[in-house]
């Protein structure tokens, strides 16, 4: 299903005369296919643009072709440092050469680049400077922005605090026909609770209520991708059911979820995660052999590869049970020991990005 942005899109490319105009349409309609796991259809938009401008770019056209180039990288390929490359050329050039319509739109995709990486102290500045140049209009950069407000609100563990601004981003992805952003906003409101949910489980702490909220969230995000033909994040759902279904103690369904997922396309800063999941499941389904494989695969993991605090603390928890019923008695407790350094690690982050996003709310509701 064709969305009403990329529509309108298509219709500037046809009938504008204005070269910075179709240039731009063109740049924002392979964002566009980005977001909705069109590379191919991505780099065609791209590489006409590239053809028409040849070395003669002007700034504008610079900072739109090089910020759909980082868009692209991001979600083609999962490449976080070209993706970090083009965006910040683009974000540079918009900013030194005063390309404005540019620079609100780089700096919402740099923040969220920022959050992605955990790099809160670069994000707040970015986000400020998104939802202080952006004219009221400009859908797509307060849109980005408030969606990446909103998602550190709820890494944050506040989801009261993320909410309207979740339903900023809505408004703003409604408002320009914007179907792509509207699933990103639903699969990021599942993906946040069930991270919430299922670190509270591997504590120890049952959250029913809040795992049949992200199930139904996961649920409508995949129904509303279905419906749209957006493809970029239903690879991301089958990690969120398969823990949704661990916490529901549901360890047969969950490895069959499991079974399917390579784990060789997944981003190495989960692959802890995913391994302790399948160990968990194994143990539970009654082959320990698995298991044992698995947990030394995620112990390999953890050691190699950095990752955020709640993943080292959820991983911990998780292999300190299979441990402890394994009568691994000393192993068990060095895994809890670490998981509670984690834990704090991650409580103190919250407590700090709460802090600082809540204070630039209350600076841009003052402007």
């Amino acid at each position: 299903m064709t969305s009403r942005l990329q529509r309108d899109l298509e219709q500037t490319v046809e009938s504008t005369n204005d070269s910075r105009v179709w240039a731009n349409a063109m740049c924002r309609l392979a964002l566009l296919s980005a977001r909705q796991g069109e590379s191919n259809q991505a780099l065609r938009s791209i590489g006409k643009v590239r053809e028409r401008f040849g070395n003669s770019l002007d700034a504008e056209t610079a900072a739109w072709l090089m910020l759909a180039e980082g868009v692209l990288s991001f979600y083609s390929r999962g490449d976080l440092l070209a993706s970090a490359d083009r965006l910040r050329r683009s974000y540079g050039i918009a900013s030194a050469l005063c390309a404005d319509s540019a620079k609100p739109t780089c700096a919402a995709w740099l923040a969220h680049l920022a959050l992605n990486t955990r790099r809160f102290d670069d994000m707040i500045p970015l986000l400020r400077e998104a939802l202080t140049l952006a004219a009221a209009n400009d859908h797509q950069a307060r849109g980005r922005a408030s969606l990446v407000l909103a998602d550190g609100f709820h890494y944050a563990g506040r989801f009261d605090l993320a909410r309207p601004w979740y339903e900023k981003a809505r408004l703003h992805a409604t408002a320009e026909g914007d179907e792509t952003s509207v699933s990103a906003m639903l699969h990021n409101v599942a993906a946040f609770r069930t991270a919430n949910v299922r670190l509270a489980d591997a504590l120890g702490e049952r959250l029913p209520i809040e795992a049949k909220r992200a199930a139904m969230e996961a649920a409508s995000a995949l129904a509303y991708d279905q419906a749209i033909g957006t493809r970029s994040l239903g690879e991301y759902l089958p990690h969120v059911n398969e823990q949704l279904l661990i916490v529901e103690r549901n360890y047969g369904d969950a490895i069959r979820q499991l079974a399917g997922i390579d784990a060789a396309g997944l981003p190495a800063r989960v692959h802890a995660v995913h391994y302790a999941d399948h160990a968990t499941c194994a143990y539970e389904t009654g082959d320990s052999d698995l298991a044992k494989r698995l947990w030394i695969s995620a112990l390999d993991a953890l050691e190699k590869v950095a990752m955020d605090p709640d993943d080292v603390a959820y991983v911990c928890c998780r292999l300190a049970a299979l441990f402890a019923r394994g009568g691994e008695s000393q192993r068990a407790a060095d895994m809890q020991t670490r998981g509670a350094a984690a834990i704090a690690k991650h409580q103190e982050l919250q407590l700090k990005l709460t802090s600082s996003l809540s204070a630039l709310v209350t600076e841009l509701a003052a402007t």
